[in-house]
């Protein structure tokens, strides 16, 4: 490709991280977004050229233009003039397809969990010298902060966002996935629309494997209710995580029934914070990671059977996640302040909220109390999971509340971070103005010594501890 490549929206993470990858291929990668930021200016460190404004963005010499669906209406001028000079448009999810498209392909997909999943299938083979290519949606050290790079290897591992439907496009010979949540439900409309986008994405009817996990309840349910008609190919292997008490179940004979040879149970217990499985007549081994919670010992479980099919044996894949790297926002800790441990967490769905709050909670015991500053995420998804939400915030010992972080959204009438309070079944919880100043001191107010403060959520929350770790004033 001799002209350049236009990314619009190139600081989004996903858009950064193809970006990176067209660069490792030694392409011109021109890129928009609105704002400067730490993302846009490393990867005009490594050669991009980046502007603020789009009017500004000369389609001259330009061979093809990526974009994303955070993209809108607000473009429409830029995109009649992109198909009137018939430059080819490619959503996001097709170019990463044209990157990998010479490679065996291995997809994550799933409500949650997928970042931290993909990353361990990453780790895995990248320590064991496959050099597969990578894109992923955040920030973690395999990666050097570019969320995606070019392999030479055999495999190429990558997330498959399900936010817009577009994780479709393109069939994995790999399919891996960890869950099925009520997310994104603005895009979907109902569950049952959601549920039929996953199926599709698990691929019962072409060539490959899939690697679920089947104690979630969304997954057991398309598997229960979807799949009594379907024509299974014969070239098909599903690999189903599950605890071992579940292996006599109806719902589990009945899909063997249906799946015969082609079903591969692979049996988990977990005795405190370690998980030990079996399967395929492997004796009994374990996984130990260095990050509490049962969901990441689960996603590493599901990690460790996609290396599996890959060519790793078990007991590899289990030496390399007791090291997991882990992602950035992803209970990362930012620092300590006056005794104080200072966490962030990208948590914003009601179930990863519930899943962080309690795995930090098991962590501190009695050693301390567990602040939670939490930043709603867009008005819709607000909107459409409010009381699921406060159910799970009501986990926190303490509890204070931003306003909505819109992502780009229109704000919703009568929808702000106060609407929680009437589902909220907790009297320590505070609804903070937005203002870091003043809601550094009513964040102070409620913190001593021992405790841990989570900033949680999908926008800018970790600012304010981060502010707060600069601040030099005392307890």
């Amino acid at each position: 490709m001799k002209g350049s490549i236009l990314f619009l929206g190139i600081g989004g993470s996903g858009m950064s991280s193809l970006a990176h990858m067209a660069l490792d291929l030694k392409l011109s990668v021109l890129g928009y977004d609105k704002k400067s930021s730490e993302t846009t200016r490393y990867l005009e460190k490594r050669g991009a050229t980046i502007q603020n404004n789009i009017e500004q963005i000369p389609l001259e010499g330009i061979e093809m233009v990526v974009y994303s669906s955070a993209i809108n209406d607000k473009h429409k001028q830029v995109f009649d003039e992109i198909k009137k000079k018939n430059i080819p448009l490619k959503h996001r999810s097709e170019f990463m397809h044209l990157l990998v498209s010479n490679q065996k392909s291995i997809s994550v997909a799933g409500s949650h969990g997928k970042t931290s999943t993909t990353t361990m299938v990453s780790q895995i083979l990248t320590e064991l010298g496959m050099d597969p290519t990578i894109m992923i949606g955040g920030d973690t050290s395999l990666l050097e902060k570019r969320g995606g790079k070019i392999g030479g290897g055999k495999f190429a591992v990558y997330e498959s966002d399900e936010s817009d439907g577009t994780f479709l496009g393109h069939k994995a010979s790999i399919r891996l996935l960890t869950n099925i949540d009520n997310d994104h439900l603005d895009y979907y409309k109902t569950r049952e629309r959601l549920e039929d986008a996953f199926f599709e994405y698990i691929a019962f009817g072409i060539e490959g494997d899939a690697v679920l996990y089947a104690n979630d309840p969304g997954i057991r349910d398309v598997l229960i209710h979807k799949t009594k008609d379907i024509d299974f190919s014969k070239n098909f292997r599903l690999y189903l995580c599950m605890e071992k008490k579940d292996k006599e179940s109806d719902w589990y004979l009945s899909l063997e029934s249906k799946l015969r040879d082609q079903l591969v149970p692979v049996l988990y217990q977990i005795q405190e914070d370690v998980l030990e499985f079996e399967f395929l007549g492997f004796p009994t081994q374990s996984l130990q990671l260095p990050y509490p919670g049962i969901h990441y010992l689960t996603n590493g479980l599901v990690a460790l059977v996609g290396a599996f099919v890959a060519g790793v044996s078990p007991d590899v894949s289990a030496g390399i996640l007791s090291r997991y790297i882990g992602v950035k926002r992803r209970q990362e800790v930012l620092g300590i302040w006056n005794g104080v441990t200072v966490m962030d967490d990208y948590g914003h769905h009601p179930t990863e909220i519930a899943m962080v709050i309690r795995s930090l909670q098991n962590k501190l015991k009695s050693n301390g109390r567990l602040v939670v500053l939490f930043q709603p995420h867009r008005y819709t998804r607000t909107q459409l999971l409010l009381k699921e939400l406060a159910e799970s915030l009501s986990l926190a010992e303490i509890l204070l509340i931003l306003p909505i972080y819109s992502a780009g959204e229109t704000s919703i009438s009568g929808i702000t971070h106060e609407s929680f309070l009437p589902f909220l079944d907790t009297k320590n919880a505070e609804f903070l103005k937005g203002e870091m100043d003043l809601d550094l001191i009513t964040i102070k107010s409620k913190l001593k010594k021992g405790d841990m403060l989570l900033c949680l959520g999908a926008g800018n929350v970790r600012d304010w501890g981060l502010q707060l770790l600069e601040d030099k004033s005392q307890l």
